[in-house]
């Protein structure tokens, strides 16, 4: 596991290296996890899963949070977490008994 990182913070200090490409994609990130069909709550859940599953250790410390944030429960993070691993198999469950799981601990959630 990586050093710790204040990944909101680092995307703040890439936005100003590159405010358009970043300013874009800022835009795109609120406009895809705004509530619609799906609540900003389940994007955030299907954003873990998708973290976990792809080993992005900044991601679970991005998305865990803002799924906090939006309402989820440490329950529903870590069914999040088991879907992915039925779909990504050994390196979604490493990284949910590792990252994931010390993430929710930092964060207090129960």
């Amino acid at each position: 596991m990586s050093e710790k990182v204040n990944v909101e913070a680092q995307l703040g200090k890439l936005g100003k290296e590159m405010p358009g490409v970043m300013g874009g994609f800022g835009k795109f990130n609120a406009e895809v996890l705004k509530d619609g069909a799906l609540s900003t709550k389940t994007k955030e859940l299907i954003a873990v899963a998708l973290a976990v599953g792809l080993t992005c250790e900044y991601c679970i410390r991005f998305h865990v949070p803002k799924a906090v944030e939006a309402g989820a429960t440490r329950a529903e993070i870590l069914e999040a977490a088991g879907v992915s691993m039925l779909m990504a198999g050994g390196p979604a469950a490493t990284y949910s008994a590792v990252v994931l799981l010390e993430v929710l601990d930092e964060l207090g959630v129960k």
